[in-house]
């Protein structure tokens, strides 16, 4: 990445690239634990050359509380993976991405009762406007039976797991170089996703050609590509700011889902996710 480019142009890659993710984890045609590990391991062993000789550095020299905190965070991410590519297998992209993007309405609350951050007024404003808009897309999915409600509950799932992810990582980014960290819980993740594709018995090996390309383009593009880019764009440009860009993530997803799926959300996915738009438009901008 060159970085004398825009952080502007940065960003809007970042979200092309990330939107790529459901489609590619559909087009996959694999179990979800699968999928997970894969898309975690693949993109740990491609950054390894440059992160994994860093990350034997600078772990080892972390206090035992954070050296903790790596693990939780890598099981945290674990877990988001897990449960996100899994809600895709019972409701729509465009149900399943927004549900998953108020991560950051999970993140006020985990920091209000974990860290003791003050709640403010917008924050609760954000929190009640998110909640409802959850609830609308619910409404247009209960249409499908518990089959789709489930979907709407591991993206839901996928959404806490990612804001713990986050929370627990807040000290981890100032005590690590970028790529340490990223290594660090990447890794983490995808051996813990390992334990949890052979608990559960999960084809790990004997897959299609069709989906090991599904695979390397989903640990290539909205992993590698659209996180590193993220990484890029937080150096020059402030955080709301790229918080705002990242709200352009469920539009082309659906989008993508429309133009390649044939999958036209329901009007009442429109109305709920306009709502959850909203209320991260409105918790995003509380620092700006």
């Amino acid at each position: 990445m060159n970085p004398a480019g825009s952080p502007y142009l940065a960003i809007g890659a970042a979200v092309v690239f990330i939107s790529l993710g459901s489609l590619f984890v559909r087009l996959a045609e694999a179990p979800p634990l699968t999928i997970a590990f894969w898309r975690v391991c693949l993109a740990s062993l491609l950054l390894a050359p440059w992160a994994a000789p860093e990350a034997a550095r600078a772990v080892p020299a972390l206090t035992p509380r954070l050296r903790g905190a790596l693990v939780l965070s890598g099981l945290a991410l674990a877990l988001h993976f897990a449960t996100w590519i899994a809600s895709l297998s019972h409701t729509t992209v465009a149900a399943s991405v927004l549900l998953v993007n108020t991560a950051p309405i999970f993140s006020v609350v985990f920091a209000a009762l974990w860290l003791k951050e003050r709640t403010h007024g917008r924050e609760m404003a954000a929190l009640a406007l998110a909640t409802a808009g959850a609830g609308i897309v619910a409404m247009d999915d209960a249409g499908g039976g518990s089959h789709s409600l489930w979907g709407d509950g591991l993206a839901l799932a996928g959404a806490a797991t990612l804001s713990l992810y986050h929370v627990v990582g807040r000290g981890l980014r100032e005590a690590l170089p970028l790529r340490a960290y990223v290594f660090g819980v990447w890794s983490t993740a995808a051996a813990g996703l390992l334990v949890l594709a052979l608990a559960f018995g999960q084809p790990l090996v004997d897959l299609a050609p069709r989906t090991w390309l599904a695979l390397v383009a989903l640990a290539v593009f909205p992993t590698l590509l659209g996180h590193g880019l993220v990484n890029r764009a937080l150096r020059g440009l402030p955080a709301p700011t790229v918080g705002l860009f990242m709200l352009g993530e469920p539009v082309g997803a659906t989008l993508l889902a429309w133009l390649f799926l044939a999958e036209s959300p329901g009007a009442l996915t429109l109305c709920g996710g306009a709502v959850i738009l909203a209320a991260l438009i409105v918790l995003t901008r509380r620092s700006g």
